[in-house]
């Protein structure tokens, strides 16, 4: 069984426009969320999809330089990005990720792989309902369930969304992943500057560790560090 977790990611953030290669302790944020991934035991490639504009072409050519896989694809129709990336890596689980959350956690990342693997089910995702703090996103989906959802879908909202018609089609067989206590409330998500300056603090602390654990950071907000 191959394994790959797709990254998604553009420099046209509406709310903080090139956010994906602003800097956290000299490493720009997608690379962090690379780097954090490669903790994962249970991923063999990770892909980062981009759009296929001229817009994004400083990200291209970053990425290439550092030697990452990168696919270009569909700007909005980000389902049609997602899937083909996952076909041209012959990927047999989809891991998806967004390139905005460079405090992903391995740990995470990896239970949600093993839930899916072992229950036999379509699809896999952490945030529903939300315990997790935000940020700590992730989703899992066969590559037959990704190719059935690519081929239903006809609305706009749901090619931009990915996964919304797999959760809300009922013709998947979900599971869901919920934390023993509600951390809900925390924002490690990077939308905007302030957001940012949050995870930098975060990432400043640990430094020059990159694989700290989300229970880590929780114990950082409980003495109020961060």
């Amino acid at each position: 069984m191959k394994i790959v977790a797709v990254v998604s990611a553009r420099l046209t953030s509406k709310r903080l426009p090139g956010k994906t290669l602003m800097p956290i302790c000299g490493i720009p944020m997608i690379e962090m969320v690379c780097k954090r991934l490669l903790f994962c035991k249970k991923i063999d490639k990770i892909v980062i999809a981009i759009p296929k504009n001229k817009k994004n072409t400083k990200l291209k050519n970053y990425l290439k330089k550092r030697k990452y896989e990168v696919f270009e694809g569909s700007e909005d129709n980000v389902l049609k990005r997602f899937y083909l990336a996952a076909k041209y890596y012959k990927a047999d689980l989809v891991v998806r990720i967004t390139g905005d959350c460079p405090l992903i956690d391995a740990g995470i990342v990896d239970k949600l792989i093993y839930k899916i693997i072992n229950s036999k089910k379509d699809y896999i995702t952490n945030d529903n309902p939300r315990t997790y703090p935000d940020g700590l996103d992730a989703e899992v989906i066969t590559f037959k369930a990704l190719k059935k959802c690519y081929r239903l879908v006809k609305n706009k909202f749901d090619k931009e969304h990915v996964t919304t018609y797999v959760r809300s089609s009922r013709k998947f067989n979900i599971i869901y992943d919920n934390y023993k206590h509600d951390f809900s409330h925390l924002r490690w998500v990077v939308d905007e500057k302030s957001d940012l300056k949050v995870v930098r603090k975060i990432f400043q602390y640990f430094k020059p560790r990159l694989n700290f654990s989300w229970l880590e950071v929780i114990r950082l907000t409980k003495k109020k560090i961060v």
